[in-house]
């Protein structure tokens, strides 16, 4: 059966249920057939009426989505999708850390060979000795590091599981040191943190709009000086990143650190805000 005009499968479906109980009800006859006495099918016509508007109800006209229902429906999970998309960064990513033995270059080594990054976990103000020690996937973290980067993954919130499952704390990768030549992670510090702990995190710096950006049109190339700008903020408020828009950037323009649109509860803890992050450079096109 073919969907009704301007409608969807749901509506055809309803469409459908619909016409099966009138056929029902038709073949039933005045003459009490298939068992139904006149009593029986007035009752069964009320609860298909009831039934009907129900439908109606729910699916907003006699089971059709009409064109305009059709695109408010769309505009609304558009809208829950785009609300949801702005709280990107406060969704806790989860990784399980196996136990090591204990400290040192040997199980580190014997970690890798196993496929997994050594990892330390501790708490801010804590010495260095009262750290946990552990493992990670190494193909986990690959895959973290192919959709965040370096530098986005620094701003994650994470769930560690440690003790075979037993418990879980929250904590944000502290420092990343990689291969002295492969590209690949050698270690992985884990700062463990609540979510009121004020944390200093180094935030990425992102420049969008230089398809559009009437600078490079003209022969220069935009500068990208500054990777990270360093704040200081709760560890369940730390930005995803800071966007620079370029596109109505021109030749000898500049952004400075005092440009930014800075989150409410975030402070920069950089000494100069006038240090240019990013800015156009080269020459113009010779006419």
């Amino acid at each position: 059966m073919a969907a009704p005009p301007g409608g969807s499968f749901a509506g055809a479906v309803v469409a459908l249920l619909r016409l099966s109980r009138t056929s029902l009800l038709r073949e039933g006859g005045g003459n009490g057939a298939r068992g139904f006495s006149s009593s029986s099918l007035h009752l069964l016509r009320e609860q298909q009426q009831q039934q009907e508007e129900e439908e109606d109800k729910e699916f907003g006209g006699g089971g059709e989505f009409t064109k305009s229902n059709e695109e408010e429906r769309r505009n609304s999970a558009a809208d829950s999708s785009s609300s949801s998309d702005t709280n990107t960064n406060n969704k806790i990513l989860r990784l399980i850390a196996h136990d090591r033995e204990k400290a040192g270059r040997l199980s580190a080594n014997r970690a890798r060979k196993d496929g997994f990054i050594p990892c330390a976990v501790f708490k801010q103000g804590e010495i260095e000795k009262t750290s946990e020690v552990c493992a990670v996937s190494e193909r986990e973290v690959e895959k973290l590091l192919r959709k965040f980067t370096k530098y986005g993954l620094r701003t994650k919130l994470i769930d560690i599981v440690l003790d075979d499952g037993k418990r879980t704390v929250k904590a944000i990768p502290q420092q990343i040191q990689m291969h002295a030549y492969k590209n690949q992670v050698n270690n992985i510090t884990f700062m463990r943190v609540d979510p009121e702990t004020i944390v200093k995190v180094p935030i990425p710096v992102k420049v969008t709009g230089q398809d559009d950006c009437p600078g490079t049109k003209l022969g220069a190339f935009v500068s990208h000086t500054r990777k990270t700008i360093k704040v200081k903020c709760r560890s369940d408020q730390i930005p995803e990143a800071f966007f620079v828009d370029v596109s109505n950037m021109n030749v000898k323009d500049n952004v400075k650190i005092a440009n930014l649109d800075i989150p409410e509860g975030v402070v920069i803890c950089e000494h100069d805000l006038e240090t240019p992050i990013v800015k156009m450079a080269g020459k113009l096109k010779k006419s």
